[in-house]
């Protein structure tokens, strides 16, 4: 291969990682699988104000795989409005991403912090941390992430512990918390369980899954973008009553225009913003399809990067055997005929 041959490779592929990141569509579907369901159902059939825990156990080395799939299950939890006490106890470097995922899905939903969720930060000694918190969170925790005194924090009134408040505990893990959390969290707290782990660890928590210690598994990037999938067809349902009553063609404004007349939810007139106002659509269902994807988050983007890239990698392995085995056989007929 030549030096340019080399160039033309490398610029095909950083094109083929750089442009689905840069412009959102959604080629290879994500279906959602089993595992990844059984955690959207739970959530999904929790009554407004609820409780649930959302433990964000990792560190930015593990963002790529695990911070979309933290947004997607806050983004579902909020929309239902149910409450989230959230937790990150794996590194104090991964605090930081849990303020910044709590307060961007609070921000997009109207959500008021201390009420409607709080995050609480970084404790060490996992398995004490766990057991104090079924038991007592003021005792683990003195402030919260932002510095905060719990004490004066309405969830944690209203919530002072764990056990029989909570009514889901979700963990997103990069390390080995997954195994204390069942232990002495879920199973000793009386409250169900669902994780989410880097791709790399799936395997290794999957008999949890199938125990029934655990009744939803979210792996790696693929899990985060099939939970943005059912995210954004929830928020599309929401649409379609309101869809129904517009004039084709129109605008996004003049469908956020009916949608504020209707009383819509906070969070669909922020997906909407996702859309140019000025933007027409001629049926519902060309509005549906691009609504859809504008909604779909980092996950999905990257799953289209990386299929993309796998698919590009294959094919030029097959050329690359194809132009050996072609390179052998004329040696061959070369040496012959010598």
């Amino acid at each position: 291969m030549t030096q340019r041959e080399r160039y033309i490779l490398y610029l095909l592929v950083a094109l083929l990682i750089f442009l689905p990141l840069i412009f959102t569509f959604n080629v290879f579907e994500n279906r959602p699988t089993p595992e990844v369901r059984g955690v959207y159902d739970t959530i999904n059939s929790l009554n407004p104000g609820d409780v649930m825990v959302l433990s964000m156990d990792f560190d930015p080395g593990s963002e790529p795989e695990l911070y979309p799939m933290a947004l997607a299950v806050l983004r579902h939890a909020f929309s239902k409005d149910i409450r989230v006490i959230g937790v990150g106890f794996f590194s104090p470097q991964g605090v930081g991403l849990g303020v910044s995922a709590f307060s961007t899905v609070g921000d997009e939903f109207g959500k008021v912090n201390g009420v409607d969720y709080v995050f609480l930060g970084y404790k060490p000694v996992l398995i004490a941390a766990i057991q104090a918190m079924n038991d007592n969170i003021k005792g683990l925790f003195q402030v919260d992430a932002w510095g905060r005194r719990v004490e004066e924090l309405k969830l944690l009134q209203d919530v002072p512990k764990l056990r029989n408040n909570v009514k889901y505990l979700v963990v997103l893990a990069a390390g080995e918390t997954v195994r204390p959390w069942v232990a002495f969290g879920s199973a000793k707290g009386g409250y169900p369980m669902g994780a989410g782990c880097t791709a790399v660890s799936f395997a290794d928590y999957f008999s949890f899954y199938q125990s029934g210690q655990l009744n939803g598994l979210m792996g790696g990037l693929k899990a985060a973008a099939e939970y943005e999938v059912m995210v954004a067809d929830d928020y599309l349902k929401n649409l379609s009553g309101i869809l129904e009553k517009s004039n084709s063609p129109f605008t996004v404004e003049e469908i956020k225009e009916l949608m504020v007349k209707e009383g819509a939810p906070k969070y669909i007139l922020q997906a909407l913003s996702k859309l140019p106002s000025d933007r027409k659509f001629n049926t519902a269902q060309e509005f549906s399809a691009a609504f859809f994807n504008a909604n779909l988050g980092a996950a999905s983007a990257g799953m289209n990067s990386q299929s993309f890239v796998h698919a590009i990698l294959t094919v030029f392995i097959i050329m690359g055997n194809i132009a050996y085995f072609r390179s052998r056989k004329k040696k061959r007929a070369g040496g012959t005929s010598a």
